[in-house]
């Protein structure tokens, strides 16, 4: 009698996982810390969903950049079954050519995220492709490097605008909604501490805004 019960109840348990959304965010570091900080972005997204209906899949590692998503994509969206993908990729492409020496040409840039958004659209999921945010919350960039790195990040983030128009996705704006959260509150032309800590990695209220803007498009 026990193991039938047992049976049962595992039936139902693989029944109901399997009837859950899987929802998978590809990233670089801002999306791992989506998870491991506390009021992480995927952490407060996935306290206001139904966990009976979404299974929420953190797919970010420190210091990714395109040519790392086409190592992994494969194991870490494909292999999930997705339903629901997240791709938040491009800080790092344009900030390691500047602060490390090995970013990414806005040309393989493309090609790499049309590779991956062509294969998840074969497994008919749905795609939500943002726009790389900021290098810095600064108003006006004063340096000559830090303009020309804001004027690429313009650049890759009108490379997913124009995917995502091509590939019929949806299109999370962030670098358009951190821009014009940032018009109206940095008075004082500062780095930092608006919706990041530090230029690029998000506070708390960076979280928020980033959870709440990608949950309109978790149905």
């Amino acid at each position: 009698m026990k193991r039938y019960l047992w049976l049962a109840i595992l039936a139902l348990m693989i029944s109901c996982n399997g009837n859950k959304k899987q929802v998978v965010f590809l990233g670089d570091s801002i999306t791992e810390e989506g998870r491991t900080l506390e009021l992480g972005f995927l952490n407060l997204i996935e306290e206001t969903l139904d966990a009976n209906k979404f299974n929420i899949i953190g797919k970010g590692i420190s210091g990714d950049k395109v040519s790392d998503l086409l190592v992994r994509y494969e194991e870490d969206v494909l292999a999930q079954d997705p339903d629901i993908v997240f791709i938040y990729i491009g800080i790092n492409d344009v900030w390691h050519t500047y602060d490390v020496g090995k970013g990414s040409d806005i040309d393989f840039y493309e090609k790499g995220l049309r590779k991956i958004i062509t294969d998840i659209k074969r497994r008919n999921a749905k795609i939500i492709l943002c726009t790389p945010t900021v290098i810095g919350e600064l108003l006006i960039f004063k340096g000559a490097m830090g303009i020309k790195r804001d004027q690429e990040l313009d650049a890759f983030s009108g490379v997913v605008r124009n995917l995502a128009s091509e590939f019929n996705t949806e299109l999370l704006d962030l670098r358009t909604i951190f821009k014009d959260y940032i018009i109206q509150n940095n008075k004082t032309n500062d780095y930092q501490g608006f919706l990041t800590d530090d230029g690029v990695h998000l506070n708390d209220f960076g979280n928020q805004l980033i959870a709440e803007k990608m949950l309109e498009y978790i149905k």
